[in-house]
């Protein structure tokens, strides 16, 4: 249950990234190639003004991909504190029904032991995605400014 909701949670996380970084890099490349039409200059600094956009944009993307790596590692980080901290607390104080509660939380952590690859992996599906969309919204970008500039 918990992987399931943890792989919703990437698939939405990966999605939303995947929107916002789209709409960044096709407003950049718009607004680049309506500039680069409205003022034509030389081949030299067309090209020294697409260089330079380009480091700014790679700049900007691995400051975004750091911040999103950075904000995911701790909601899950999160996620497992709290998790273990319910049933560290389920486990204390419960101690009347302590044969019971040992055998319902091992049962639980069994359970989800046996979901930590399944989220694992769903983890590392959602950085890829999220690496891949960015890396080809940039490309896509960069793509139609070179075609319309």
């Amino acid at each position: 249950m918990v992987a399931v909701l943890l792989k919703l949670v990437f698939y939405t996380i990966s999605t939303i990234t995947n929107l916002i970084s789209r709409l960044i890099f096709s407003t950049t490349a718009y607004f680049l190639v309506v500039l680069i039409q409205a003022f034509k200059v030389p081949g030299e600094a067309t090209k020294g003004i697409i260089e330079q956009a380009a480091e700014a944009i790679k700049s900007v993307l691995e400051y975004v991909l750091v911040l999103i790596v950075d904000v995911i590692g701790t909601i899950i980080s999160t996620i497992f504190d709290t998790i273990k901290g319910a049933a560290i607390e389920s486990i204390v104080a419960g101690s009347s029904a302590m044969a019971d509660l040992v055998e319902q939380t091992k049962t639980s952590l069994e359970g989800l032991l046996n979901d930590v690859p399944e989220i694992v992996e769903g983890f590392s599906e959602m950085v890829t995605k999220m690496i891949s969309d960015l890396w080809n919204n940039c490309m896509e970008a960069l793509g139609y400014v070179q075609e319309n500039a």
